[in-house]
Parts: structure tokens; C-alpha cells; sequence
């Protein structure tokens, strides 16, 4: 397909219903959703309520729904487990079930008194008033378990654990933090401390860096951020050097193969004021078209959270926003 008809709204609203269709059958994965539940109806909230399109707004809508009283009536079962992780992802599924009109103050009272036991240090992984990013902060062991900064074994199965890089760390911290106030809890820290940091990841990266996706990642979320997740757009002056590096990424997501990198960044520009018609933008629109599969979907089959991850961003690259 050209990059002129990958600009086409038709073309890109049709593969985009084509994977929420499949977004609402992964969702519906007992395993993938007790997994995974947060992110899922954060999905179908951000798509329900930001799409331009009616049709995509409906369908988000009515999963999302039905996704969020199944999420309600399985508390039950995860109230016993919550931990510093886990308890985050609970407060995204709650935060969008909320505002998907899902009303559970039971469950909101458990949230609050579990994540009461935490420190900001607990939830965040470090301390962003100590001014430093931590490089010695692994990472999330494959058996689930959350190891504490230094380690190099798990302390549960003893797998070798890799270091998290600087700009995971940091962009974890920041959406943990935003979807935090957002949902109403207030910590010692908030947002703006985060952000304080931010020059520490500055220059961006060359490509070269092994770190390069990472820093593509904490890019994209700093405009997420900011203009919550696309409901405005930003000023093309307030998020200048990110979009220089967004716009230079493109080419390196592509050759890639990497069809969920190139819809964040397509995503993201589109946030900071890149318009539709841009070579830029079709180029990369064109490239995620290319990538869907028969079943609507992008991204390895096999891997369980990058399937649905990349349902997700790809939809978000391909459709239209209603924009405050």
C-alpha cells in the first residue's frame, strides 16, 4: 500500500475495527485478563472515549464495560494477592472501570488500604527526590517476582535478572505516578518530581545505543502524560526535542519490523501537532498497515502481554482523535 492511501481515513479506520474486534477476543482470555487487566481496560477506555470514529467508540465502550464487571466480580479473588506490583495494575483497571461507569467503592476501599502499606519507594522502584535514576534496579524476574536494587539472581528462582535501563525506570516511575493522582491517591512524591529527571535522560540516544528502545518508550509516555493521553494536543514548542527525536526514530521502528514502536511514535506526533498529511506520518501508517495480520492483530503471536500491547498501539497510530 502507498503511503498516500495509508493517509486515507477509510483504509486506516477499517484495519483499526479489525483489531479492537480482535483487542475484545484477547481480552476475553481468562489468563490474559487476570494478567493483564489494567492494561486491557485502560485500552478500551482511552479508545471509547478519545476515537473520533463512532463505531470505534461503541465497540471499546461495550467491551470495555464487559470487561470491567468481570474484573468486578473476580475481586475476590486477587484482593488476597495484591502486592507493591500488582496493586498498581489493579489501580489502572479500577481507575478506567470508574470512568467506564463500573461503580465499585468496596473495591476502592481495598486499594486504598492495600496501597497504604506501601512506601512511594515501594510502588516506584527508587526515590525520585533523591535526584538520581538507579542503574542497578533489575529487572522483573520471568517467574513474577519483584527483586529488590543490586540483585543479580532471583532471590526466588535464581534466574540471572539483566539491569533495568535508566529510561525504563524512569518512564515506569512516570506512569505509575500519573495513573496514581489520576485515580485520587496522593503520595509523597508526585508527578512533577518525576519529571524534575527528566534532563538526566537527556541527550536522547543516537540508535546505536542499546537503550534505544527504551528511550523511544519514555518519549512517547512523556507526551502521554502530558496531554493525557491524547485527549488535547501539545504545542509543538513545549515538547520540542521530543518530537525531533520521535520524528528521527521512525526510520530505526521501521527497519525494525517493529509495527507497535512506529504506532506509538505515529501516535505520540500526532499528539505533539504532526499533521495526517505529513510524508512522515504516512510512512509510518503505511508500514503498520502492511504489518496486520489476517486476524487484525500485529506483533508475536506467542508472546501473551506483546500481542495485545501491540493490538493497542497499532489501533492508537491508526485511528482519528477527538482532541479538546
Amino acid at each position: 500500500m502507498s503511503a498516500a492511501a495509508a493517509a486515507s481515513l477509510p483504509v486506516r479506520l477499517r484495519a483499526a475495527r479489525r483489531g479492537l474486534l480482535l483487542l475484545g477476543r484477547l481480552a476475553r482470555r481468562s489468563s490474559t485478563f487476570a494478567k493483564y487487566s489494567g492494561h486491557l481496560l485502560l485500552a478500551f477506555y482511552f479508545i471509547a472515549t478519545t476515537s473520533r470514529d463512532g463505531a470505534l467508540r461503541r465497540t471499546a465502550l461495550a467491551a470495555g464495560r464487559e470487561r470491567a464487571r468481570y474484573w468486578k466480580r473476580q475481586w475476590h479473588r486477587k484482593r488476597r494477592r495484591l502486592n507493591c506490583v500488582t496493586v498498581v495494575d489493579e489501580i489502572c483497571a479500577s481507575y478506567a472501570a470508574e470512568r467506564l461507569g463500573i461503580a465499585h467503592r468496596e473495591i476502592r476501599a481495598d486499594l486504598e488500604a492495600a496501597v497504604a502499606r506501601y512506601s512511594p519507594h515501594d510502588l516506584l522502584g527508587f526515590e525520585p527526590r533523591s535526584g538520581r535514576i538507579p542503574r542497578d534496579l533489575p529487572e522483573e524476574c520471568a517467574c513474577g517476582v519483584r527483586n529488590e536494587r543490586g540483585r543479580r539472581r532471583c532471590r526466588k528462582c535464581r534466574r540471572r535478572l539483566a539491569a533495568r535501563s535508566r529510561y525504563d525506570v524512569w518512564y515506569g516511575a512516570l506512569i505509575t505516578i500519573y495513573f496514581c493522582e489520576r485515580w485520587g491517591l496522593r503520595l509523597p512524591v508526585d508527578y512533577s518530581d518525576v519529571m524534575r529527571l527528566l534532563p538526566l535522560l537527556r541527550p536522547y540516544p543516537r540508535p546505536r545505543s542499546r537503550h534505544y528502545r527504551d528511550a523511544i518508550y519514555a518519549v512517547t509516555h512523556i507526551v502521554y502524560t502530558l496531554n493525557d493521553y491524547n485527549r488535547s494536543r501539545l504545542a509543538p514548542r513545549q515538547v520540542r526535542r521530543e518530537r525531533a527525536f520521535l520524528k528521527a526514530s521512525m526510520s530505526w521502528a521501521i527497519s525494525r519490523g517493529e509495527a507497535d514502536t512506529a504506532a506509538e511514535i505515529v501516535d505520540s506526533l500526532v499528539g505533539c501537532g504532526l499533521a495526517d498529511t505529513d510524508p512522515l506520518m504516512m510512512k509510518g501508517r503505511a508500514f503498520i498497515l502492511e504489518q496486520q495480520r489476517a486476524d487484525g492483530g500485529w506483533g508475536d503471536a506467542d508472546d501473551e502481554y506483546g500481542r495485545f500491547h501491540s493490538v493497542w498501539t497499532c489501533i492508537d497510530g491508526l485511528r482519528d482523535y477527538r482532541f479538546r
